[in-house]
């Protein structure tokens, strides 16, 4: 009967030992790669500076097409005077010069309503329209860089955590099952303490680049696998020149400068605009009397000391400059993919050779270290490419 009753008082007593000594070891959060790259997305501080400046960007985009539509103004004046001798009111008192008789001591009111639209601009507001939609092209294309750079700095620490996670198995393991001398297992005791700094440093960095708190408690879920796929350097070549963001930036950079100089250029096109404004006086706001009038306004530059041929020239230079980074930018590119397409075959041929993917996850010191060079070579491949190569 004693029996019978402490039984069940020493299972709930191991089981809220065993619970509490499981809750000292639970994370707050356990990471994968997927999950942390979906973070990083969220909440990285660059991407969400990017995302800002590509609503700054649809502003300018609606303030430019609002030069498509009339100008409506609606001014309201009172003017207190006292004058001795006759005078004109002018400037932005009034909206129209107005004669005021002298000795006199009187309130003035005006109203006026007016609407301006431009019939013809010689281009301008066309060009102004599309450079700002160009420049919403180049933020886009400047936030999906920000993002493939955090996506692969994401996806190489949380690789590198991965293979500091497994060479601290892989010594314990060697250290539980060989029963080595003392000096080798002092070894090897060095070499986990070893991996397990270089693991908790990498954890910081993880957390730094998802853009959580580096006091956070985290655990990673994943495996070690090599990244072994058949790519050829025309092919990642060819995806550089359709995804690179540094090479579309710089085309993007050179098709705005394009349209500035059309801009420049236009200075000297006569501009027509068409307004119709009407206006009341007197001792009311809106009296009984109104003028009114109905107004083609055109306006043709003819010099201005020779401004407007320097300002077009000095645009001619920055396309042709921007032409030339262009040109830079694409040399320097396949200089980067060339680099690390060599790498990456050469690691591939060490894990060929090595038979690591036959070995199925029993990996042992050089296997992992082959594997964490080999994955390290792919993500500089797709970093270079500017594109996930898991996609094509």
């Amino acid at each position: 009967m004693r029996k019978e009753i402490f039984s069940p008082v020493l299972i709930l007593f191991v089981s809220v030992f065993a619970a509490a000594a499981s809750y000292a070891k639970s994370y707050e959060k356990i990471l994968t790669e997927e999950s942390s790259v979906q973070t990083a997305l969220s909440i990285n501080h660059d991407i969400l500076i990017k995302s800002q400046n590509i609503e700054h960007a649809k502003q300018r985009i609606r303030e430019s097409r609002s030069l498509y539509f009339p100008k409506v103004d609606l001014n309201l004046n009172v003017s207190r005077f006292e004058n001795a001798e006759p005078m004109i009111i002018m400037g932005e008192i009034s909206p129209s010069p107005v004669y005021i008789p002298g000795l006199n001591k009187d309130y003035y009111f005006s109203t006026r309503l007016s609407v301006w639209q431009s019939i013809y601009s010689g281009g301008r507001i066309r060009t102004t329209n599309k450079l700002a939609e160009m420049n919403i092209r180049k933020i886009k294309n400047e936030e999906n860089l920000a993002k493939i750079r955090v996506i692969n700095k994401v996806k190489t620490v949380f690789g590198s955590c991965l293979y500091y996670r497994e060479m601290i198995k892989h010594y314990k393991y060697v250290l539980s099952d060989g029963k080595p001398p003392r000096s080798e297992a002092e070894k090897i005791n060095r070499k986990i303490e070893m991996a397990q700094f270089n693991f908790d440093k990498e954890m910081l960095n993880l957390l730094s680049a998802i853009g959580l708190e580096l006091n956070t408690i985290a655990g990673i879920s994943g495996e070690l696998t090599p990244h072994i796929r058949n790519l050829n350097l025309d092919q990642c070549l060819l995806l550089a020149y359709q995804f690179k963001p540094e090479i579309q930036m710089t085309q993007y950079q050179e098709s705005i400068d394009g349209l500035v100089v059309n801009l420049l250029s236009q200075e000297r096109i006569p501009t027509v605009s068409f307004g119709a404004a009407q206006e009341w006086l007197g001792d009311k706001i809106i009296g009984d009397g109104s003028n009114w009038y109905v107004s083609l306004n055109a306006n043709i530059p003819i010099f201005d000391g020779g401004a407007a041929i320097a300002r077009s020239r000095q645009g001619k230079i920055n396309v042709r400059e921007a032409a030339l980074k262009r040109s830079k930018t694409e040399e320097a590119v396949r200089l980067e993919v060339n680099k690390a397409f060599l790498e990456y075959n050469f690691w591939k041929r060490q894990a060929v050779l090595s038979g690591i993917l036959e070995k199925d996850g029993n990996y042992n010191e050089s296997d992992l270290e082959i594997i964490n060079s080999l994955n390290k070579s792919y993500y500089a491949l797709e970093l270079a490419v500017g594109v996930q190569l898991d996609s094509y």
